[in-house]
């Protein structure tokens, strides 16, 4: 027996789109799709495939961050699930869409917005708890441009950091983003013994099952997996406005987490707040599971907009 949506509308199509050139982007509007199994969805990869006229291939469109192409469709008559993924509003102000949805976890402190559903966390469709410990797992956002220079520097820092405590080892590096497929290559030169990952590769996900450390480009779905693995999360210097956006609501919250920076003065203050991390790998997860649970968070945030999503394929407002 089919769900209440396949059995009574049957071809739904859904225009899946996040903002391009935003790792974190990608990633919310990817955890949320995995809970929209039920309909056929359309990823829109830019203006060129048809933004203009969304409606022809969509009954329904979720758009992650990207506020020109939720105006845009919108006006074209398609009803929009828009998803701010930073956990703040739009730098731009928000756009015209029925529902209007913050990704916001519990362990940030909560803002109002009025006509804004708040989402709370969300996870990965399946939370990977961390049980091998083989070292450092790397999980490094790559934007669409794929700047090499960029993503070698920020691994070099990692790497730096590593060795002047002797901490752990790199066992693997997970590029996420539009740009990662661009940079492989490079990151195995610098990084040699460990696997090199994308979100296509099926070992991504289990890879932070092997990690001891999550050392990972700031965002707020790096402390997600680090909290669901048990494990410290240090978080590499910001590549980018939209990182360095990231990084500010990090700081903003106040989390028991280990922020790397280029400067090599402070490399032995890291690695010293890195060993004690090691030392106490649940302290992040404790700090946000008690937070979570304070704001009535329980990292659902996914399935909530996946439910708004089907609430307007079922009856658009």
């Amino acid at each position: 027996m089919g769900t209440p949506l396949t059995s009574a509308r049957a071809g739904l199509k859904v225009l899946a789109a996040a903002l391009p050139g935003d790792p974190e982007s990608h990633t919310v509007l990817r955890w949320t799709c995995a809970h929209l199994t039920e309909v056929e969805l359309v990823h829109n990869q830019g203006p060129s495939d048809g933004a203009e006229s969304p409606k022809a291939q969509a009954d329904v469109a979720i758009i992650c961050d990207d506020t020109d192409l939720a105006e845009r469709t919108e006006r074209a008559g398609t009803p929009v699930v828009f998803v701010s993924s930073t956990g703040v509003p739009p730098a731009n102000g928000w756009p015209s869409a029925r529902i209007r949805s913050l990704h916001r976890p519990g362990w940030l402190p909560a803002v109002p917005h009025r006509g804004v559903h708040r989402a709370g966390t969300v996870a990965p469709p399946r939370a990977v708890r961390a049980r091998h410990g083989r070292g450092a797992l790397i999980r490094l956002a790559v934007p669409d441009a794929g700047d090499v220079e960029a993503c070698t520097r920020l691994l070099r820092t990692a790497q730096a950091v590593l060795t002047e405590g002797d901490l752990c080892p790199v066992f693997a590096v997970h590029l996420y983003g539009p740009g990662s497929e661009h940079v492989g290559a490079a990151v195995t030169t610098l990084v040699p013994d460990a696997a090199v990952l994308t979100d296509r590769d099926p070992a991504a996900e289990r890879a932070l099952a092997d990690a001891s450390l999550l050392v990972s480009s700031p965002a707020l779905t790096g402390v997600t997996l680090a909290q669901t693995a048990g494990v410290p999360l240090a978080v590499l210097p910001p590549f980018g406005a939209v990182q360095q956006q990231a990084a500010a609501v990090l700081d903003s919250a106040g989390a028991p987490l280990v922020v790397l920076s280029d400067d090599r003065a402070r490399r032995t203050y890291e690695a010293e707040a890195l060993r004690r991390a090691l030392d106490a790998p649940d302290e992040l997860a404790r700090w946000a599971d008690a937070a979570q649970q304070a704001a009535g968070d329980d990292r659902r945030g996914g399935q909530r907009i996946a439910r708004r999503v089907r609430q307007l394929l079922l009856a658009p407002m």
